[in-house]
């Protein structure tokens, strides 16, 4: 449990740097608006006094966004990226410049760097979100006309002004429609390279985790060790065939097998603990790996698998045959290899199958 956590974690974390670098992205296409603002001024189309001020809305805006990711509070919205409330504020400072470029021509060059921040939807948004953050940009363009008719008609020719806001209009929904689709292509694949990991990791007749991802969480489980006191540096791992296997499957057959199989697969993830991992290791031979468990421990948890398993109606056997296991059982030694580790386990199985079997010996 303590690894599925710790996973967790660091899931947040990775994604909550991945949110930091998207604000800075977005801040690094500011900068353009910025530049653009600059060179407006240094034109004479735009008072210099406001250059000031959008660097301050800018930064502020930016600075919002990074406190609420570095503080966590992001992760109370369904969208953490917060990926419209950016596109949208990050607009508002450029509406409000775009009113006092005196030149109706230059202000289309802030809906061009607009167009861009959309892009950003592609990460987070749905079509849906995206066309109502498009419908927002378009809405804001228009209050920003009505403001200019209202306060200085002078800068607005509403003949090429309805050309632009048509011709603006159209572009954005080609970005949000194309734009989508292309993110719905990329969360598909996501999904299916998701489904092809799991598969690659599940053994597909016990639905277990198979020998390479148990081999692999048992190496990630001897680092933590490693690096854990040498006080709390306990783990065992047991090593379970069942006994007589090739029997069942020579007397009653290997669809009988197969079902012995999946039903003592469920049967050990009914008996383990939260935070023990069980693979198969290949044909009969499956792997219980015991974090955090000294051998006196173990030997309760195997002993209670073994219990459980003798004691099981198992569909396809006629009544009173049964299925038992044997088990063997080691504790890691610092310092030692996973082979070494899984070596002593097998040799301590082999010793209770030869001294006859439906038993466990533990192996120090």
């Amino acid at each position: 449990m303590q690894g599925v956590i710790l996973a967790m974690d660091m899931s947040v974390t990775e994604a909550q740097r991945l949110r930091t670098r998207r604000t800075l992205w977005g801040l690094t296409g500011q900068g353009a608006s910025l530049f653009i603002a600059l060179v407006l001024v240094l034109y004479g189309l735009l008072p210099a006094m406001l250059l000031g001020l959008f660097a301050a809305a800018v930064v502020l805006i930016a600075l919002v966004f990074l406190l609420l990711i570095r503080t966590g509070v992001n992760l109370r919205f369904a969208d953490p990226s917060m990926t419209a409330a950016q596109i949208i504020t990050s607009l508002w400072p450029a509406i409000f410049m775009m009113f006092f470029v005196s030149d109706p021509q230059a202000r289309t060059a802030f809906l061009f760097l607009a167009t861009g921040g959309l892009l950003f939807g592609l990460f987070a948004l749905h079509r849906r979100e995206m066309m109502a953050v498009s419908v927002t940009i378009v809405c804001s363009y228009l209050l920003l006309l009505l403001a200019l008719q209202y306060w200085a008609p002078q800068r607005i020719d509403w003949r090429a002004e309805s050309v632009i806001v048509f011709a603006y209009a159209v572009v954005l929904v080609m970005v949000t429609y194309i734009g989508s689709y292309i993110a719905d292509i990329r969360n598909r694949l996501r999904e299916q390279n998701r489904q092809l990991e799991v598969l690659a990791s599940r053994d597909p007749l016990t639905q277990l985790p198979n020998r390479r991802a148990l081999l692999g969480q048992m190496s990630r489980e001897i680092r933590r060790a490693e690096r854990r006191s040498p006080d709390s540096t306990e783990l065992c791992i047991s090593m379970i065939d069942i006994d007589h296997f090739k029997g069942i499957n020579d007397e009653y057959g290997h669809d009988v097998g197969d079902a012995v199989l999946t039903q003592f697969s469920e049967i050990l993830g009914e008996s383990i603990r939260e935070g023990d991992f069980v693979g198969r290791f290949g044909g009969e031979e499956f792997v219980l790996l015991l974090p955090e468990t000294t051998l006196d421990a173990a030997r309760t948890v195997t002993d209670r698998v073994r219990a459980a398993v003798a004691a099981a109606r198992f569909q396809g056997l006629p009544e009173g045959v049964g299925v038992t296991i044997s088990q063997g059982v080691a504790l890691h030694v610092r310092g030692d290899t996973l082979d070494a580790t899984i070596k002593r386990a097998d040799q301590a199985l082999y010793r209770a199958k030869s001294s006859g079997r439906d038993r466990i010996i533990v192996s120090a």
